[in-house]
């Protein structure tokens, strides 16, 4: 499956992070559109549909979490789309969110291979469905 014409949607505070999976995946024919917080996701989510979102879960403004429930609230097509990263220890709250959202999380620090391992598993999913 060619990768071109697959748009990603990397949402993430730490710019060095989002631009270094921005360059893997653009490296693998992906168009990626970046966002800083959740309210700029938001927006590019109501522009575009995406094939897949990474998504960190602890951001000011917007969190993770309360951007996923928008997007289950209003755009259920993105919310069924989501990868969650994170470099919190997986708390009670974030790991109470994780199991009832049943949405994958790759944990800070991560290697290439595991993105490009669950990005393919998402997209899989969601032309599958």
């Amino acid at each position: 499956m060619s990768n071109e014409g697959q748009r990603i949607l990397i949402v993430d505070d730490e710019d060095c992070l989002a631009r270094l999976m921005t360059t893997l995946l653009e490296h693998l024919g992906y168009t990626v559109d970046q966002a800083s917080d959740g309210e700029q996701a938001l927006q590019l989510g109501a522009r575009h549909d995406y094939s897949a979102i990474i998504c960190d879960l602890l951001m000011p403004i917007v969190n993770g979490m309360e951007l996923y429930a928008r997007w289950q609230a209003e755009s259920p097509q993105l919310a069924e789309r989501v990868i969650f990263i994170t470099g919190d220890s997986p708390g009670t709250r974030t790991h109470e969110f994780l199991a009832v959202a049943g949405r994958p999380c790759l944990y800070k620090p991560f290697d290439a291979q595991d993105l490009v391992v669950t990005l393919d598993e998402v997209l899989g999913a969601a032309y599958a469905s």
